[in-house]
């Protein structure tokens, strides 16, 4: 069962995968706060089963995609109810067929299959949820080693060994390939976080991974030469896998600069 560090929360009762069902999905819809989760199933489904999905926000959409473009099979990622709402009317009207997922009992789209989520990890669990349903309808090397880190296993050590490089003085810096895991990081540890296309930056850990590491370190370098500490952290897992990671890791971080 993985451990987090003593002075961590117990968030392990908390993290699962859970199974789910979605078809063939041909457009991934994401609303406020759920980044996370909908770009972890769009990269999947692109790099695992070799198909493009379209990935549009709910206000692209609502206004700029479904009046135009007929789609067979959507995914929607939704929170807000007022965003809910106002998706309502195109579902309806236009005769839409997909999945809603989300971490808000009051959120509900009539004709859509609706899957609730809860605890204070939604997102993350929805996420390796999402993703383990993709693995498991695909059979390549770099599946089965997703599927394996899915059983959590041999996570515990590498975790508890990647968040004793952070620096919890310093503030956060992602790079592109993380940018699903801003919007939990940035709920968890407020403006300290920042993603790759900001600026003035500040004294930061900058985390990459391994296929975006060159473009890490030249952010690295970059705040350097502004005069800014920096200490570079690699998510040395799969890019699929190390948003999500990194959005425990937030977890874990909020815990530890709260109780300091």
């Amino acid at each position: 069962m993985l451990q987090f560090p003593e002075d961590s929360p117990d968030l392990t009762r908390k993290l699962k995968v859970s199974v789910i069902s979605l078809g063939q999905p041909d457009v991934v819809v994401f609303g406020k706060d759920m980044e996370l989760p909908a770009y972890t199933l769009s990269r999947a489904i692109t790099s695992l089963e070799g198909r493009i999905i379209k990935i549009l926000n709910v206000y692209e959409f609502a206004f700029l995609d479904s009046p135009y473009v007929e789609s067979q099979n959507v995914v929607f990622l939704i929170n807000d109810e007022g965003e809910a709402n106002e998706l309502s009317g195109n579902v309806r009207s236009l005769g839409i067929n997909g999945s809603l997922f989300t971490c808000n009992d009051k959120v509900s789209i009539e004709g859509l299959k609706v899957s609730k989520f809860k605890d204070e990890l939604c997102e993350v669990n929805l996420s390796l949820s999402l993703l383990s349903y993709v693995v498991s309808g695909t059979s390549s090397p770099r599946s089965k080693r997703i599927s394996q880190e899915l059983d959590f296993s041999d996570l515990s050590e590498w975790l508890n060994s990647k968040v004793s490089e952070f620096q919890p003085s310093l503030d956060l810096v992602l790079s592109p390939v993380l940018f699903p895991s801003l919007g939990v990081a940035r709920r968890n540890l407020g403006k300290r976080v920042k993603g790759f296309y900001e600026n003035n930056f500040s004294d930061s850990n900058v985390v990459y991974t391994g296929v975006d590491q060159l473009v890490g370190k030249r952010l690295a370098n970059h705040v350097r030469v502004s005069g800014k500490r920096v200490k570079e952290i690699l998510m040395d897992s799969d890019p699929l896998t190390a948003p999500i990671y990194l959005s425990i890791i937030s977890y874990i971080l909020k815990s530890r600069i709260s109780g300091s």
